[in-house]
């Protein structure tokens, strides 16, 4: 049983279903010793939730032994020697994850073998964000992200269990009972999306436009568009909002005549 196994298994009750998440993540990105600092802070995080709890002080102190050896066994990470450095690596990784995932989103047939992978990549940008908070008070854009994911994680699991995937594209997976609409994509803070130089809304609305050749795909698939935007705006999520508009201009711009 490895370190990471060990201390897993001394979690306290009170904390196991919050932070086996982190474990799992942490026990991930272990398998690779250029990326031992990412473990490192989500063994962090768990210390300093285990540490709110203060019951068991034998489970944080062996925490923060296995990160005071991590120190020692890596000198020169620099990930690891600086919070900001840590703070800049976690949040780009994060970024990158998210690209992964909205490219991933964006096919339609999917196998359950790929959506369990996508399940994986939500459910780490979920954790992920939460590390976050181990560097201070976390930017408004990563906790959407991490809700979104989340939830996103929790929807995909459900719809593996019912079987989708195996017969069907991803489009038949049913929203989440959570008030976040989670199909919706999520847009890295780092990699805002790009205003067009014209405004497509102004032109869009300035024309006589007749609906009668619009198919009915594209009709549905713009609503949903506009359903997401709306969500992403009632948590003042600016970009994701401002992404989904912008799609449903693209798809509804061939047929404004």
């Amino acid at each position: 049983m490895s370190t990471l196994d060990t201390l897993a298994s001394q979690i306290p009750q009170e904390l196991r279903v919050k932070l086996m998440q982190h474990f799992g993540i942490a026990k991930e990105y272990e398998k690779n010793p250029g990326m031992i600092s990412i473990t490192y802070y989500c063994l962090m995080y768990i210390a300093n939730e285990a540490l709110k709890l203060q019951k068991d002080k034998q489970f944080v102190s062996n925490v923060l032994d296995y990160l005071e050896a991590t120190k020692r066994n890596n000198p020169n990470d620099e990930i690891i020697k600086s919070m900001s450095t840590g703070q800049a690596t976690i949040e780009e990784l994060i970024s990158v994850l998210v690209t992964e995932a909205n490219e991933a989103e964006d096919d339609e047939h999917k196998t359950s073998e790929q959506l369990r992978l996508l399940m994986r990549k939500h459910y780490t940008v979920g954790g992920l964000a939460d590390v976050l908070s181990v560097f201070g008070p976390v930017k408004d854009d990563f906790i959407t992200l991490g809700k979104i994911a989340k939830s996103r994680a929790v929807t995909i699991f459900r719809d593996l269990k019912s079987g989708a995937g195996s017969t069907g594209p991803s489009s038949t997976m049913k929203p989440p009972d959570s008030h976040i609409d989670t199909s919706a994509h999520i847009v890295s803070p780092s990699k805002p999306s790009e205003m067009p130089s014209s405004n497509p809304a102004s032109s869009f609305y300035n024309q006589t436009t007749s609906n009668k050749d619009v198919p009915l795909d594209v009709i549905s698939q713009s609503q949903k568009l506009l359903r997401y935007a709306n969500s992403a705006l009632e948590h003042e999520d600016i970009a994701t909002a401002v992404y989904n508009c912008e799609q449903a201009l693209q798809l509804l711009q061939p047929y404004n005549h």
